[in-house]
């Protein structure tokens, strides 16, 4: 199997957040980086190799103002099943996230959601 066939094989088996992270290391992901108003995903291999995966279909306009508040929101509302991946990208895309960094070497897995005026941190439950 290719990096980018277990990488599309993750998503489509995953059952929620924490499960797709734990499939994305063990296809050997180190970290990733997504543009939220493209959904250009950058993936970063232990090795230092890298694919981008540019399957853009839909474009985000992004808020001006980041939200803390409206982050949480999202990330709850995703978490408990309310919204599927492009839900969660839109409603991240309201509450000002340009762009979030999912770390997922070490001790400390998070997510790191960046927008104008501010940044929300989250650590992954694995």
């Amino acid at each position: 199997m290719t990096r980018e066939e277990s990488i599309n094989e993750a998503y489509k088996s995953a059952v929620n957040y924490p499960d797709l992270a734990q499939k994305l290391i063990n296809a050997g992901i180190e970290s990733y980086s997504v543009d939220v108003a493209t959904g250009i995903i950058i993936y970063r291999f232990a090795e230092g190799g890298r694919i981008l995966h540019a399957n853009t279909k839909v474009l985000r306009e992004i808020s001006d103002e980041f939200s803390e508040m409206k982050t949480i929101q999202a990330i709850r509302d995703n978490q408990e099943g309310k919204s599927d991946y492009p839900g969660f990208m839109n409603d991240i895309a309201v509450a000002g996230v340009r762009f979030y960094e999912a770390v997922l070497s070490g001790s400390n897995k998070r997510c790191i959601y960046v927008g104008n005026g501010g940044k929300y941190e989250e650590n992954i439950p694995i």
